[in-house]
């Protein structure tokens, strides 16, 4: 029983350590290259969060690789090897992005069904 809670504690705790690991090979790979890796993380912190655009942009950009990381989660689940997510993201999206271009006179009801059909099947195809 007192096994099972130390493992539980280190699986939660896992992600931490991985995350200072990561910091700080970071950090050591910043001072070989001659720059403070103090000043090296806190322009990062305010690049991605240091005001409201820096923010939005973080989330704009954060988001569809959430969400293909979702989907590989939702995948392995499954018992579904699933590689290149990106590859379908940005194939899923060239597609969508050509229907709405070629039909800019069509009416919304009909081209975004068909241009999220359309991502859906370059995204499929591709995976």
């Amino acid at each position: 029983m007192k096994r099972l809670k130390l493992d539980q504690l280190f699986d939660s705790l896992l992600p931490f350590f991985a995350t200072l690991a990561a910091l700080a090979i970071g950090g050591v790979m910043l001072v070989l290259m001659g720059a403070n890796p103090m000043q090296g993380y806190a322009a990062l912190l305010d690049g991605a969060f240091g005001s409201t655009n820096a923010l939005a942009d973080t989330l704009v950009k954060a988001t569809p690789l959430l969400l293909v990381g979702l989907g590989i989660c939702i995948a392995f689940r499954g018992g579904v090897i699933n590689i290149g997510g990106e590859g379908q993201m940005i194939l899923g999206a060239l597609a969508g992005t050509i229907v709405g271009l070629t039909l800019p006179d069509a009416p919304a009801l009909f081209v975004i069904p068909l241009a999220l059909l359309a991502g859906l099947l370059a995204g499929a195809a591709w995976g």
